[in-house]
């Protein structure tokens, strides 16, 4: 919702009191997302990928991995990954996910811009 100091604050609280919690995956989605929002795609990356090791197929983890990676100038890999979201819901699409999970409307375009390069559908 934009307040991304407070969601990264929350969300690493979360992991710490609860290191083994099989839902941890949210929280690591939520730094991914936190975090290439302040355009500091390496963390994104990072935390995007310790969300996939938490929920293989949590599509929107695959969906923010694949826009850090782009937007950290790794293309190839993130042309890979944009395929992997595909694979695991072949029937992802970028408004879909916009209605489905109630982004503010400014963090969500950067992240729209970055899978419309990546080819994924509208």
């Amino acid at each position: 919702m934009g307040k991304t100091e407070l969601a990264i604050e929350r969300a690493r609280r979360a992991i710490r009191l609860s290191p083994f919690d099989s839902y941890n995956f949210q929280s690591h989605s939520a730094l991914a997302i936190a975090y290439f929002y302040l355009q500091q795609y390496k963390d994104a990356v990072d935390a995007a990928r310790d969300a996939i090791d938490y929920n293989l197929s949590f599509s929107i983890s695959r969906a923010v991995l694949a826009a850090a990676l782009l937007r950290s100038g790794r293309t190839v890999d993130a042309k890979a990954a944009a395929r992997e979201v595909l694979q695991y819901e072949p029937t992802f699409t970028i408004r879909g996910l916009s209605l489905a999970a109630g982004f503010e409307p400014a963090v969500f375009a950067p992240f729209a811009n970055a899978w419309r390069e990546l080819g994924l559908p509208e």
